[in-house]
């Protein structure tokens, strides 16, 4: 089935529109887009009307962040104890809102018994629907960087296992 709509619509940057007019359930998940004039937003810049916009849509992704913080760090957690030596564990996950989808950071810390955190080495991103990880820290540069702190902080943590 083919529909037709003509509204007008503001531009928002290079790729995105919005349009005046809601479109109908009708018209499902695909459109086909045919622009035939272009005007100035009325009493605003490209930049006020894309700062609306991505105001506008951090607003809507906060709205439907499925995974919580707990939930975050379980997951970046168990992908700590699948992929590094131990030692290793989940910092305190911090959200962050992309026009596209919510992500949780999580930072990976190097930890030892008797000292607590060392220092932090690397950082996890965590997908704000599901429990996923969908970046890291090349794991290799983790390790790295675990070695030199182990070597700056190896008279206390040497002390804490004796």
């Amino acid at each position: 089935m083919t529909a037709e709509m003509i509204t007008e619509a503001s531009v928002l940057d290079n790729t995105h529109l919005e349009l005046d007019e809601a479109l109908p359930e009708s018209f499902g998940q695909r459109l086909v887009v045919y622009i035939t004039s272009l005007r100035p937003a009325q009493g605003h810049t490209l930049r006020e009307t894309q700062a609306t916009y991505q105001a506008e849509v951090a607003s809507e992704t906060r709205a439907r962040v499925v995974l919580n913080a707990r939930q975050a760090m379980v997951a970046a957690n168990q992908f700590i104890v699948e992929h590094l030596p131990d030692c290793f564990s989940a910092g305190l996950p911090k959200l962050v809102l992309f026009p596209i989808r919510p992500l949780w950071l999580v930072p990976v810390l190097l930890t030892y018994p008797g000292v607590g955190v060392v220092g932090e080495v690397g950082m996890l991103a965590v997908d704000g629907d599901h429990p996923v990880i969908v970046g890291w820290t090349p794991l290799e540069e983790m390790e790295a960087l675990a070695q030199k702190l182990y070597e700056e902080n190896r008279d206390e943590i040497e002390i804490a296992f004796s």
